[in-house]
């Protein structure tokens, strides 16, 4: 498989690293690595990652949400939210941006590797 470049959008650094580690690991790339939604949207276009981890809260004006929204205004790639808050009304929220999953916090390797699994059918080869 081809690894994926993947662009992480994060806030909290220890739980970014920890996740390029994860990602690394498992055989993909870590395009970017950013906190804030104005941040990602302009690593998004610099970098033009093939899948996108997007925390909900992150530092800034925009919050995940609101940044994937944007993400997906332009573009087909897949974003995965990645976050603590999973209640109904911010599940609601993120399903209008048609994620393509959204994994509870704290993520770990074993759930990240069924997620890459699951992504490679849409990822480019």
């Amino acid at each position: 498989m081809t690894p994926a470049r993947v662009m992480i959008v994060e806030d909290e650094a220890i739980t970014a690293m920890a996740t390029g580690a994860m990602l690394k690991r498992l055989g993909h790339q870590v395009a970017a690595s950013v906190g804030s939604g104005a941040a990602a949207l302009e690593a998004f276009r610099r970098y033009n990652p093939d899948l996108v981890l997007m925390d909900i809260r992150l530092d800034g004006d925009m919050d995940g949400i609101e940044t994937a929204r944007a993400i997906r205004a332009d573009s087909d790639v897949p974003v995965v939210f990645v976050s603590a808050y999973v209640d109904a009304q911010t599940r609601q929220r993120a399903a209008e941006t048609s994620p393509f999953a959204f994994v509870p916090k704290p993520l770990d390797e074993y759930e990240l590797g069924a997620l890459m699994c699951r992504l490679r059918k849409v990822l480019p080869s």
